[in-house]
């Protein structure tokens, strides 16, 4: 039986990601680029997992998944939260809402169709799954960062920049940052290279907008 993803981001990359994702699996996309057109979506459907993207216009993905959890008739619908790769992800909030798992974005295409399988009712858990969802509370299961969701290897290449008995906190250098940064680029795969230019690259582009603009209006 064909399944129903319910998407709310407001990255038209990310839903081309994701619709490119699921393209040769068993599942029907509906995406929306806002969390109030995702609630009001939720009125005339019943998906059988929603992904909410945390930051977006209208109600953001805490919200969406409170609205959920609140509903009797979709009470049981899992739903991921997407976290940015420059986000703060809130747990306490994310398990308040009763999120059922989240990934950060970008995402390999493989481990969010694993994570997706792994959170719907009646199917069989996959290989690793156990590895990507970590129960930490009776009304949320939030997937945890391990290292093999590290796409870039930043976590090791840090602690190889830094010598023995060093301290890990703290400004690193200029000469530090241009070694990490050419490990990172040698570490990068085409696939990899892709999906962090199609989401990152317009999100530090608004950061760097927005923060002009509140320079501007403070000079």
């Amino acid at each position: 039986m064909r399944q129903t993803i319910l998407l709310a981001d407001d990255s038209t990359t990310i839903r081309r990601l994701v619709k490119q994702t699921f393209a040769d699996e068993n599942f029907r996309i509906v995406e929306v680029s806002n969390g109030d057109a995702a609630i009001k979506m939720l009125e005339d459907m019943r998906p059988s997992i929603v992904l909410a993207d945390i930051y977006m216009p209208g109600k953001n993905g805490y919200e969406v998944c409170a609205y959920i959890r609140k509903n009797p008739a979709l009470r049981a619908t899992p739903v991921i939260l997407l976290v940015g790769a420059f986000d703060a992800f809130d747990e306490e909030k994310a398990r308040e809402c009763g999120a059922t798992a989240n990934i950060t974005k970008p995402f390999e295409p493989g481990a969010l169709i694993e994570l997706v399988l792994s959170v719907l009712p009646g199917e069989e858990e996959k290989p690793n799954a156990a590895e990507n969802v970590a129960i930490s509370a009776p009304a949320a299961t939030i997937v945890p960062e391990p290292n093999e969701e590290d796409l870039l290897g930043l976590e090791v290449i840090f602690k190889d920049e830094r010598a023995p008995g060093e301290a890990q906190a703290g400004a690193i250098t200029d000469e530090e940052i241009d070694r990490i940064a050419d490990r990172v680029i040698q570490r990068l795969s085409s696939q990899v290279i892709e999906s962090i230019a199609w989401d990152i690259v317009p999100d530090i582009t608004e950061k760097i907008v927005r923060e002009e603009l509140k320079r501007l209006d403070e000079s």
